[in-house]
């Protein structure tokens, strides 16, 4: 920006009959700064805006995921949102989320992270920590992993079967175990883990009678896989075939929202699963979300399907498609779950009854635009417009669960 007396002044000579080249020469600024004064497109002491990096569709993306993994790491998200097409710095993306869009979070989650990223021994743990056998033993009662789930939860569930504490579980292990259940995000994979984490993989074997392959492919902590993941509890009907019963937190791909063995909606952290058992379409989206991912990637297909959501109808063009449509799908939910005990307050019930047609829509915009989902996807894309068409009047503003009853019985007024 130039100074406002300078930026007057060619204003000023450009009205006494200046041309730009003269001006130019005589200012000492070039030829295109001269015309964006000229034109208008700079105005005398006023900064030009920047453009933003972070569209709205990949800023949407940001959103979700930071809401539905509590301690998703910054350089994780700042490495999604690049191989969706951000060109931006790391710092450039922390900038524009706290300031541009309001997420002063993620300053907080950068500060946990650098305090996460070094080696965390409890005081006076240490040394107890290292008196550990030679050998490992070999725990009596062996414990199966269940996939995505966390060192802490599965370290619980060794102790708990062999009438242990996890102290007791930690201290004939590598104080690498001590270190990785001490932050809050074990996923997290510091250049000091990475040495012993193959051989600590090995102890954990011996100490449990299972496989390294085995844990390794169920156990995020040990960081054979580092694709996207959300963070949820695994699918209560397939932890009680193992005799589970409590809740296991895991990390599950982020695309992976429905147990399609057995017709679970899988919540985010702090909300119940739902049966889909009433709705089996939604498991059938979830069929096609995955057999997408062979032509995109899974940050495409999330920011897609994120996008899409809010491209879908808000509610149905006429009472004839009313059983066709994802509220008469939520009023189902409500009712089959709501006999279950589930109350019917959440906002997972929205989020599962509108996955099919989200679903459907991502589906047609990426086979549009497969390498480009950030500008397929965006508010004014003409492939949203065509496929889901706003719907105008009293059924756009009405969003009441009243209403929502009225419409799925053909009474709209």
């Amino acid at each position: 920006m130039l100074p406002r007396e300078r930026a007057e002044k060619i204003l000023t000579l450009h009205a006494a009959g200046w041309p730009v080249q003269a001006i130019a020469d005589h200012i000492g600024h070039s030829h295109q700064t001269v015309r964006d004064y000229i034109s208008g497109l700079r105005t005398p002491g006023i900064r030009t805006p920047r453009s933003s990096l972070l569209t709205e569709p990949l800023a949407r993306y940001c959103r979700q995921r930071l809401a539905e993994d509590p301690h998703l790491r910054t350089s994780a998200l700042f490495k999604e949102v690049a191989d969706l097409g951000f060109q931006g710095s790391r710092a450039t993306l922390y900038r524009e989320l706290t300031r541009r869009h309001r997420l002063p979070v993620l300053a907080d989650r950068q500060d946990t992270n650098s305090k996460e990223e070094g080696p965390q021994i409890p005081s006076g743990a240490s040394r107890t920590l290292a008196r550990r056998p030679e050998r490992t033993p070999v725990l009596p009662q062996r414990v199966a992993p269940i996939t995505g789930e966390t060192l802490n939860s599965y370290l619980a569930r060794i102790a708990h079967a062999n009438h242990l504490t996890v102290t007791e579980v930690l201290a004939a292990l590598p104080t690498w175990f001590s270190t990785k259940t001490n932050n809050i995000d074990d996923r997290a994979q510091h250049h000091m883990f990475a040495p012993a984490a193959t051989q600590a993989l090995h102890e954990l074997a011996h100490l449990t009678s299972t496989t390294p392959a085995g844990l390794a492919h169920a156990l995020p902590a040990f960081g054979t896989d580092e694709s996207p993941a959300r963070a949820t509890t695994a699918c209560h009907q397939c932890t009680a075939r193992l005799g589970i019963r409590q809740p296991v937190p895991v990390h599950l791909p982020i695309h992976h929202k429905v147990c399609t063995r057995h017709g679970i909606w899988l919540s985010d952290l702090g909300e119940p699963h739902l049966d889909l058992s009433i709705c089996p379409e939604i498991t059938t989206a979830q069929h096609r979300a995955n057999r997408l991912l062979r032509h995109c990637t899974p940050q495409q297909l999330t920011l897609a399907h994120q996008t899409a959501v809010e491209a879908v109808p808000p509610w149905p063009a006429s009472p004839a498609a009313v059983p066709h449509h994802w509220r008469y799908r939520l009023l189902a939910l409500q009712t089959h779950n709501h006999q279950r005990g589930i109350p019917t307050n959440f906002d997972t019930y929205t989020h599962a009854a509108i996955y099919p047609d989200a679903i459907g829509l991502a589906a047609a915009v990426l086979a549009k635009h497969p390498a480009d989902p950030a500008r397929s996807t965006g508010e004014n894309s003409p492939h949203l417009r065509a496929a889901a068409p706003a719907v105008q009047g009293h059924f756009a503003i009405q969003d009441s669960l009243s209403q929502v009853r009225a419409t799925a019985s053909g009474t709209t007024r």
